[in-house]
């Protein structure tokens, strides 16, 4: 073989073996059960710069813009990168201190709740009969099909029940999310509704099967929902103070939107999920329950797609706890990102939290995966002084050979 096609083998080689080892690692698109973290905010967050973290402050700073330029009534906005507060900014009088509503993100930490009951045992599964958990209710417009309703069918806001509360004014008498909060039995309210879809075949939103689930809580644990949420969810993770509205007329818990916590604990909540239900080593929620309860189930017939009270888009790898007036809490798997938002954005007002994130949080990770790898630089040098002698080499040769007069003219 010629040796200048052999000493071009071997470049070749050293450069595959050399390139090989600086690919870069994709992101995670599970919960990150195979990430080691370097500490737990159980006692406090810690806080870097996004670059520290391999993000662009340039991107995250249009989310401020955006809001002071055209007064978006946002009150504050975490996001959380490996662990690591690296953007936090709060508006009006709100600061990092103070507890905000979360409206209904407060499904989504009922869902957890109805996740630790069934590790704990309090709970079989989601298949459950509604109506076995309340024996004693005489249920009125009974139909045969609320016998067939589960945990499952509240969760996913299947059950059939027919509830007016997002097609009806919430002043209107006939809006059935406040006539619940007037009943003197917020449970019993819900199970009086007339069936309008068999369980399971429609999906349409409805506070009021997350109330029964409160219900369920309550009747099968022997705890109030904020006794068991502070004492199997909220204190592993480092949530030392929240409120709970009790509504008056009932004295029940309002589990479809009653929470209040800091900006903060809703991003210990998220981050609880983004590794996979575990704190510092405890399983506060089982793996199987995130991986259960966080996948789309049921398309809401717009923009989003619905799990276990978690919301999701088509087409992107992120999911979300949603309030009314913005209330977020954004679980980016795939880039080890929590993002908190609390607001007071009216309904007809534009609400740009979905923007953001897609905008400008997911494209603030680009550089990281674009950034020039110190191995490759490293690897490139040894590659270098590899080969530089090579076409030294090469032209050596050919210098000598051009100069040796050829075998016919040594024979001639």
């Amino acid at each position: 073989m010629n040796k200048g096609k052999i000493a071009l083998s071997i470049i070749s080689i050293i450069a595959i073996l050399l390139l090989m080892p600086i690919t870069p690692a994709q992101g995670y698109t599970v919960a990150q059960t195979d990430v080691i973290r370097d500490y737990w905010p159980t006692d406090q967050w810690l806080n870097t710069t996004p670059e520290e973290q391999g993000l662009n402050s340039a991107q995250l700073d249009r989310i401020d813009e955006i809001i002071t330029e055209n007064g978006i009534e946002i009150d504050s906005v975490i996001v959380v990168k490996n662990g690591y507060i690296v953007y936090e900014k709060y508006y009006n009088y709100w600061s990092q201190y103070m507890t905000h509503t979360i409206q209904s993100c407060t499904k989504s930490f009922m869902s957890a709740l109805i996740g630790i009951a069934i590790d704990k045992g309090y709970i079989h599964n989601v298949s459950q009969r509604v109506i076995d958990f309340f024996p004693n209710y005489t249920i009125d417009n009974w139909d045969s099909r609320k016998e067939n309703i589960t945990l499952y069918h509240l969760l996913t806001m299947s059950s059939g029940l027919e509830f007016h509360e997002v097609d009806i004014p919430y002043e209107e008498p006939e809006n059935d999310l406040f006539a619940m909060y007037r009943s003197d039995n917020m449970w019993q309210y819900v199970l009086d509704r007339p069936m309008e879809y068999n369980p399971g075949e429609h999906w349409s939103y409805n506070s009021g099967g997350i109330e029964l689930l409160g219900g369920i809580i309550e009747k099968t644990t022997g705890y109030s929902v904020p006794d068991f949420a502070e004492e199997f969810l909220f204190d592993p993770i480092g949530i030392d103070y929240f409120t709970w509205w009790r509504v008056p007329a009932s004295g029940q818990y309002g589990c479809g939107g009653g929470l209040n916590l800091r900006p903060r604990d809703m991003a210990r909540f998220g981050y609880l999920y983004l590794n996979n239900g575990t704190w510092n080593d405890i399983q506060v929620v089982s793996s199987e329950w995130v991986n259960v309860s966080t996948p789309a189930r049921y398309d809401t017939g717009g923009y989003y797609t619905y799990g276990y009270t978690w919301w999701s888009i088509p087409g992107t790898t992120f999911y979300e706890a949603t309030g009314h007036y913005e209330q977020k809490i954004f679980i980016l798997p795939e880039h080890d990102i929590v993002v908190t938002f609390t607001g007071d954005i009216q309904d007809e007002d534009w609400h740009p939290s979905d923007y953001f994130v897609m905008e400008y949080v997911i494209p603030s990770t680009e550089d990281e995966s674009n950034s020039v790898n110190p191995v490759f630089i490293i690897n490139l040098s040894i590659l270098a002084i590899l080969i530089a002698p090579i076409p030294l080499v090469i032209v050596r040769r050919r210098t000598v050979v051009s100069q040796s007069p050829s075998r016919r003219e040594n024979h001639a």
